[in-house]
């Protein structure tokens, strides 16, 4: 984890964190309030390990989605705005915060960054299937860090894989009525059977649930989507769709602590299969110590297998990372992992290595 010396620092690093994520408004915002230490104190009420810059820009996002009326929704494409960002936007930015400070400093002490990219589905696809495959048995599934769950609802979705072009690749299932694309860089093509890896459970854990059955709930899931990244806002909004009709069980609480007593519940002929995608970054070492320590002692009795999207590696454009796409086997009290794929953090896209 990053230590920032001060919150200007911190929020200098953010701007290229939005640079290198398509968004040039928080990138100019973020260069506004490493200057304003007045804007740097919102997040002072924070949950703890809950990003500042995060919570800001989802508090402010969020009173703008809910209705409120002030010029600067015309730097949000998510509002329909077109406006540029410029310097005039960080000036109606700090304008609006300042008149509905005590608004933003509720929302972001009661709140937490719990996004919910229903995009990676695209890639943990292949490695659920070669899970279910290699267990010849349905998967019991345990989400850690799973938001509202959209992506435990992944064998309800369609799922085209493409070339850089547009040109199929790889398609699945792309009659249901939300389909997830996926760039296949590279030569290499996932295996990916007729039909969705069989599913007989499923539970998330999640410190702060979401519930999507709540109109607040499901807009503070769009105020967390980056303003300009359309793309992203449109697949929530479908999987959403698909959650109302089939909400995702959750267990609120600490995830580690519930960790055993979820994989407890999977029964005999299931696959244990615990899965997490960009979150480690929020958990201490101890916290990812006694997960695997979990995982380890719970494989003296029968297998269970990790399928993780975390981390990063090296990538030609120093804009852009990648994150690997991660099988681990744990069996008789000891880890094999495998690297199947290195992806984009969003599941826009994918090199296959496995």
């Amino acid at each position: 984890m990053v230590v920032f010396e001060t919150s200007a620092h911190y929020y200098r690093f953010f701007a290229n964190e939005s640079r290198r994520g398509g968004s040039p408004l928080y990138e100019k915002l973020s260069l506004g309030i490493a200057d304003n230490v007045a804007l740097q104190r919102l997040a002072a009420g924070r949950r703890k390990g809950q990003p500042a810059a995060n919570l800001v820009f989802g508090a402010v996002q969020y009173l703008l989605l809910g209705g409120v009326d002030h010029p600067l929704k015309d730097y949000y494409p998510s509002l329909g705005g077109t406006r540029p960002a410029d310097d005039r936007a960080f000036e109606l930015f700090a304008a609006f915060c300042g008149a509905h400070e005590a608004e933003l400093v509720d929302i972001i002490a009661k709140r937490a960054t719990n996004t919910n990219e229903a995009g990676r589905s695209a890639l943990l696809l292949p490695a659920f299937d070669l899970v279910a495959r290699e267990a010849a048995a349905p998967l019991g599934l345990v989400e850690i860090g799973s938001s509202a769950g959209l992506n435990l609802n992944f064998d309800m979705y369609g799922y085209r894989y493409t070339d850089g072009k547009g040109a199929p690749k790889l398609e699945r299932w792309t009659d249901a009525d939300f389909v997830l694309s996926c760039i296949l860089e590279g030569p290499g093509v996932p295996v990916l059977g007729t039909f969705p890896p069989p599913v007989s459970s499923r539970i998330g854990l999640e410190l702060y649930p979401t519930d999507v059955r709540d109109e607040n709930e499901r807009r503070w899931l769009k105020a967390l989507v980056w303003p300009e990244r359309i793309d992203r806002l449109t697949k929530l909004d479908g999987a959403l769709k698909v959650a109302a009709a089939h909400p995702p069980r959750i267990r609120g609480g600490d995830a580690v602590l519930n960790l055993s007593s979820a994989l407890a519940e999977i029964r005999p002929y299931q696959a244990r299969c615990v899965y997490h995608t960009i979150m480690g970054y929020q958990l201490s070492g101890d916290q990812h110590r006694r997960i695997n320590d979990i995982l380890l002692e719970a494989s003296k009795t029968a297998p269970v297998w990790r399928v993780t999207v975390e981390g990063e590696v090296a990538h030609p454009n120093p804009t852009e990372t990648f994150n690997p796409l991660k099988v681990s086997r744990y069996f008789n009290g000891e880890r094999r992992v495998k690297t199947l794929a290195v992806c984009d953090p969003h599941g826009l896209s994918m090199e296959w290595k496995g």
